[in-house]
């Protein structure tokens, strides 16, 4: 990163950095160039050499806000900030000798770069004429400057409010019919410097000229630099940037730099859309800034993988929103004055405060108020039903399709900067806590207790961290890297992880508690346990549970059995009972290990099918069959005891039963179905491990553990649990809901110096989490 060590305005348009770079400005001489970036998606601009300054290491340049990069560093960049790239010196120096009489032109802007060659002719031994011209007398610069070193100097404007009025190469002509000069040396806009060289053209005057505005990369790698000088392509970023403006091709080099006009237009026009935005946004505070008549009914689509090529590889089937795409679907967003948008969050993550940063494209505030809630974005992004979670409230559903709220999670997620991380320091530990299972609940609890001032240890049964996230969910909806990123994040600020730990087996919770020094304990082990129908030959070596069909191929890489160790056993014809998310994924991935014929039995209809919609699109684009109102009643197997087939029961619908779902009524009908593997995806029952080894632990008639809804306490002292263990199977999202609940329960009971039990809510609502000592840890945690 660059240092701006000065920043002085000198117009509305036009101002001055130096910017801290030893290195730059030891090599730095006159006729130099630089290349400066902002940050990761800005361009790389060529700036030349104003001045330098070898002993305090700076550069310096004056800019002219034009375009948009030139406007950003005029409205967001000050005296002691800082910016991504400062690469140079760049180009070949002028060729300064003493000749006599030299003449330099700037014009606007050129000015500035005019500067360092002046003096160097100057100190050469030469005697200097010096022409600046200006738009007007309020854009004038440095006249005080060129005054100390010219001989004569010359400031023309061009409305003539200030000096000699008209064009700098008018005030030229007018020289070399008095005091011809030996050399020119011009530098400006384009059509300013082939007009300075057609007016010493006739007066055989050489007149050196500098074209660094055409500049890309800097370093001779890209030709958009070339120029033709005397019939020959040159490159000015290693050849110039000055050249002899007579040899110079400048009808040519103005028709080329004239490509990308409209684009540029289109980028100042973005550009002063989103500074309007945080204006209204950020500086007057204004909230519902749209009318629904403005907006585009329908979200914007995701992109996603083709379903012929999808279906034959586990790669990500939604490919993510583009910037272009994201920018689109967050102008959808109205900024409502009373959101009911954050109540459907079970993390509570504030949307509309990050949908306020992506609208002005500031990925980096988007991330920053996402990470107060919450550390996956890019897991949620992609896992949750946000259809039935936040943009289920949206206030747009009323008119129209809600703003997609989670394909913009996930694009900030996965394109704004890496947070900085790093374990928050506090003056004394509010206590240790050992949290059992590294599956959703359990993470969200770590990061929050983490940022609370814990010292916080996970312990996982398996080989691998995030619990169902890893076993359970395949890949083609959530990669691994995206999971290890974020898990990452957690080692970074702090948490420790224990893997091959089962705790009920290796440890118990009282051992956790007693022989081990931990001050409470959360328990995030997930139900787990599958459910099966009870009917005949589901014992049958082909018929599998979900979580073992899906375990061996997500955890253990069946997909590539030989070469991984691990087999899936099945045949040409699969069948799945069930029609919820799980089920979804074991149809998808049946399909991609290769079974040409793979069926969806449920005993509903698609409308009470629990998959999400995009879910069930997906698997029937990929090829799946689907048989709804069938519900199985017996497995065939051979002598062997393989599966031959299935037996299934037409159904219809009764009257809803006590969670309203109408009741599937059996029809006297029956199917018999073709198939040689059967997977069961009819949801899961409590894991007894934990609580038979946890002597005392509420228990509810199902076998789950028993904790409060508000703070997830149960009524052991100092132990609390959340998560599938406690809801039975629920969504990603639930359980980091009740991972945070818990965690901040917990913070509570160990600033009471854990002599509160049970904790009240108003009790865990008062807890006030201590504040780190350095604030270059993460961000600090919303209420």
């Amino acid at each position: 990163m660059y240092q701006i060590v000065r920043h002085e305005v000198f117009s509305d348009v036009t101002f001055l950095w130096d910017v801290l770079a030893p290195d730059v400005a030891h090599a730095a001489q006159a006729g130099h160039f630089v290349m400066l970036r902002l940050h990761e998606g800005s361009e790389r601009i060529p700036l030349t050499v104003a001045d330098f300054d070898r002993e305090r290491g700076t550069v310096t340049i004056v800019v002219q806000a034009l375009g948009k990069t030139t406007r950003e560093m005029r409205d967001h960049y000050r005296e002691g900030d800082s910016f991504a790239d400062f690469v140079g010196p760049l180009g070949l120096p002028q060729h300064i000798e003493q000749v006599g009489h030299v003449a330099l032109v700037g014009g606007g802007l050129g000015v500035a770069p005019v500067y360092p060659q002046l003096r160097a002719f100057k100190e050469a031994g030469n005697r200097i004429t010096g022409i600046i011209g200006f738009r007007n007398r309020d854009l004038i610069f440095w006249e005080d400057r060129f005054a100390a070193l010219c001989d004569d100097l010359i400031v023309c404007t061009d409305d003539g409010s200030y000096g000699r009025p008209g064009f700098v190469s008018q005030a030229l002509d007018d020289l070399i019919g008095r005091d011809r000069p030996d050399r020119v040396v011009a530098i400006g806009p384009l059509p300013m410097m082939a007009a300075c060289v057609e007016t010493t053209r006739p007066h055989s005057v050489k007149t050196m000229v500098s074209l660094n505005a055409i500049m890309v990369d800097g370093t001779g790698m890209c030709g958009s630099c070339r120029v033709t000088v005397a019939g020959k392509v040159k490159f000015a970023c290693v050849e110039g940037p000055d050249f002899d403006g007579h040899e110079v091709d400048f009808p040519e080099l103005i028709a080329r730099q004239k490509r990308f006009k409209s684009q540029e237009a289109r980028a100042n026009e973005s550009y002063a859309h989103v500074c309007n935005l945080e204006k209204q946004l950020f500086e007057d505070e204004k909230r519902g800034y749209k009318k629904l008549a403005q907006l585009v009914p329908h979200q914007t689509k995701m992109p996603e993988r083709d379903a012929h090529e999808r279906a034959c590889n586990f790669k990500e089937v939604n490919l993510g929103y583009t910037a272009a795409e994201a920018f689109q679907e967050v102008e959808r967003c109205i900024q409502c004055k009373n959101p009911p948008c954050i109540t459907g969050c079970p993390v509570g993550v504030d949307i509309p405060r990050f949908v306020r940063h992506l609208l002005v494209h500031d990925l980096e505030g988007a991330i920053n108020v996402i990470s107060e809630s919450s550390l996956f974005p890019s897991i949620c992004g992609r896992v949750c039903p946000q259809e039935s979670q936040c943009e289920a409230h949206c206030i747009l559903t009323k008119k129209i399709d809600a703003v997609a709220i989670g394909r913009l999670e996930r694009f900030i997620g996965d394109n704004a900067p890496r947070l900085k991380i790093a374990p928050p320091q506090f003056a004394e530990t509010l206590g240790r806590v050992a949290i059992v299972g590294s599956g959703p609940a359990g993470l969200a609890a770590a990061a929050d207790l983490v940022r609370f001032g814990a010292d916080v240890t996970v312990y996982e049964a398996l080989h691998v961290i995030g619990g169902v996230l890893r076993y359970g969910i395949p890949a083609f909806r959530l990669p691994r890297d995206i999971i290890d990123r974020e898990v990452q994040g957690l080692r970074d600020m702090g948490v420790k992880f224990e893997l091959n730990k089962v705790i009920g087996k290796t440890f118990t919770i009282a051992q956790l508690m007693n022989g081990m020094g931990f001050d409470a304990v959360f328990v995030g082990a997930g139900a787990g346990a599958p459910s099966f129908l009870g009917i005949p030959g589901e014992f049958a070596g082909q018929v599998y549970s979900a979580n073992e069909f899906l375990t061996r191929v997500n955890l253990m890489g069946g997909d590539q059995f030989p070469y991984l160790d691990t087999p899936v056993g099945f045949g040409k014809s699969v069948v799945v009972i069930g029609a919820g998310n799980t089920a979804m994924d074991c149809l998808r991935v049946a399909k991609r290990l290769g079974a040409p014929n793979v069926r969806c039995v449920y005993r509903r209809t698609e409308a009470e099918a629990p998959a999400r919609i995009e879910e069930l699109r997906h698997a029937k684009e990929e090829g799946i069959e689907f048989l709804f109102l069938h519900s199985p009643v017996e497995i065939y197997t051979d002598a062997e005891g393989n599966v031959a087939g299935m037996k299934v029961q037409k159904m219809t619908l009764g009257e809803p039963d006590e969670r309203g779902r109408r009741k599937p009524v059996p029809l006297d009908e029956f199917v018999e179905l073709d198939c040689d593997t059967v997977i069961y995806a009819l949801g899961t029952n409590a894991n007894p491990i934990v609580p038979q080894a946890t002597p005392g632990l509420g228990l509810n008639k199902w076998g789950y553990i028993i904790a409060d809804e508000a703070t997830q306490a149960t009524n052991l002292k100092g132990v609390f649990a959340g998560g599938d263990i406690v809801t039975g199977g629920a969504t990603v999202i639930l359980a980091m809901g009740a991972g945070r609940r818990a965690a901040r329960a917990i913070g509570a009971y160990l600033q009471s110096d854990r002599q509160t039990w049970p904790l009240s809510e108003d009790e865990v609502k008062a807890f006030v989490p201590p504040q780190p000592l350095s604030q270059a840890a993460p961000a600090e945690l919303g209420a």
